[in-house]
Parts: C-alpha cells; structure tokens; sequence
C-alpha cells in the first residue's frame, strides 16, 4: 500500500463522504466514554476525514481540536466546516511526519486504521504525542468482519485489513498500558494510556524499576532458571521503555528518523522480551 495511492483514493471520495456515511450516536458515544474524552482536553483526531467526529468532542466541552488528514480534499471539507470555531484546527499533512506545537491528551484514529501502511511506526510516533498520562484510542464503528468486508472491493488497495484486537492491543504494550480491548458485532476497539516511563507490566503484573534489585540463587536449577528469566524480564522491559523515553527526546530535537529506527527497535524487542515471559510463565506452571 502506498501513500500516494491511500491520498488519491479518499480526495475522490471526499465529495461524496458525509452523504454515504453510516455511524451511530449510541456507538461513538461508547467509543469516546472507553476514550474518557472530556471537557478540558486537548484532542488529535487522525486521519479526521471531513471531521466526522468533530462534533463529539465538542459536545464534551473539550478545549481543543485538532484534526489532521492526507487527504487534501477531505482536510478541506473538515475545515471549510469549523473555519469560524477558534477551538478547532485542520492539517492536511502526514501524521507521521507533522510537527506539532504541542502534546494532546487524547489521540483518536476512528474509522482509518486499516490505512496506515506500518501499524507499529503509526503507534510509536502517537505515542510520542501524547502528554504523560494521555490516551490512544484506535476505534471502528463497525465489527472487524464488518470493516473487512467494506474494504474489500474498491479500497481493497488502500487497506491492509483490520488486525484482531490481541494483536492490536500487541503493538500498543510497548508504550500503552491497554485497558479496553473490544471486538464485537458493533463496533471494535483497543484503548490504552501512556505508560509512565518507570512503570512497567508484563502479563497485567506492574512493577517499578529498581536499579539495586539482585538476582538471588534457587535451590534448583529449574528454580535459578526461572528467577533468571523473571529478573532478565523485569529489566529488560525497565531498560526498553527508558529508552524509548530518551529517543522521544531526539523527535523533539528533529531527529525524527533516528527517534522511529530506535522505536522500531523497542517495539521488536518488547515483543520478544513479552515471549521470553511467556515461556518462563509456562515452564513455571508445569513446575507447580
């Protein structure tokens, strides 16, 4: 999937986009409750489309809005819409290459996941936009199945198809501690907030990172092996998600390239360092 293609695709259908559009009040009303958008927030909305959502946020009293899209012609539609809203800005640009002036409390990508090109590169750079504390949601308002099939015919080229939400939810655990995970026949959706960065969990176990712990022997080699692995685990993820913390800071000085290659690093590395608990988690079940 390229792009330049996903951009040609939705500045065709733009014109058309609100009249063909099926949402649910009941439905978005869910979605940004798990949200927890409220009043007083800053709010991205990514790849905003005519600003469909827009008027949700403002409902909540929110402070601000600010929607981006690829899509010249959607983004021009989402801002002729709320030129005269102080409260609401549209960017027609690449989320993942924008600069912004400031950091949001809640991210929301509603209705467009499926057209990112690299999930993982999408959610380390969010990540990296939100204040300390902020919220990601990535949100359908239909069922997987649902969307799927939607894309299937004419957007078959702009869609890598909508992951399962374990997998989803996968891809948030390096920087998210995910707390809503939902796949249905209504509506989809996986939501998590910024991990602070000395706090960390693994299989829903959080712990803070302590430099002056040890490894203590066991009295079995089984025993020494599984204390090794959970000792090995705990830093692992402590020293990644320091890391993580300290690339953040290479964004913020343009070092936008080398921020996303050692991000990229990070999100391979939780994964196998999340396998590595796996095992010792089941190699200690047979034990007991």
């Amino acid at each position: 999937m390229q792009k330049s293609d996903v951009i040609e695709f939705f500045d065709r259908c733009a014109s058309t986009w609100d009249a063909d559009m099926i949402k649910s009040d009941v439905i978005i009303g869910k979605i940004l409750d798990n949200a927890e958008v409220e009043a007083g927030q800053d709010i991205l909305d990514v790849a905003c489309g005519t600003g469909v959502m827009f008027p949700y946020y403002l409902e909540r009293n929110v402070a601000s809005v600010t929607g981006i899209d690829i899509s010249p012609e959607m983004a021009k539609i989402a801002a002729g819409k709320y030129a005269d809203n102080e409260a609401v800005q549209v960017i027609c640009g690449d989320v993942e290459e924008v600069t912004f002036e400031r950091k949001f409390d809640r991210i929301v990508v509603y209705n467009a996941f499926p057209h990112f090109p690299d999930p993982k590169r999408l959610i380390a750079i969010l990540a990296s936009l939100l204040k300390d504390g902020g919220r990601l949601t990535i949100a359908h308002g239909m069922s997987r199945e649902a969307i799927d099939g939607h894309h299937s015919g004419a957007a078959s080229k702009v869609s890598n198809g909508l992951m399962p939400a374990d997998r989803l939810k996968k891809l948030f655990d390096p920087h998210f501690e995910v707390e809503i995970m939902i796949s249905n026949s209504r509506m989809y959706q996986v939501s998590g907030f910024k991990r602070d960065p000395l706090t960390h969990s693994h299989g829903g176990f959080s712990h803070s990172h302590a430099h002056d712990q040890e490894h203590v022997p066991s009295d079995t080699p089984l025993e020494e092996m599984l204390a090794l692995m959970k000792f090995m685990v705990s830093h692992n993820d402590a020293h990644a998600q320091e890391l993580a913390e300290l690339a953040s800071q290479l964004q913020d000085a343009g070092e936008a390239r080398a921020y996303r290659q050692i991000m990229d690093v990070v999100a391979d590395f939780d994964m196998v360092n999340a396998q590595l608990d796996a095992i010792r988690q089941d190699l200690a079940s047979q034990e007991n």
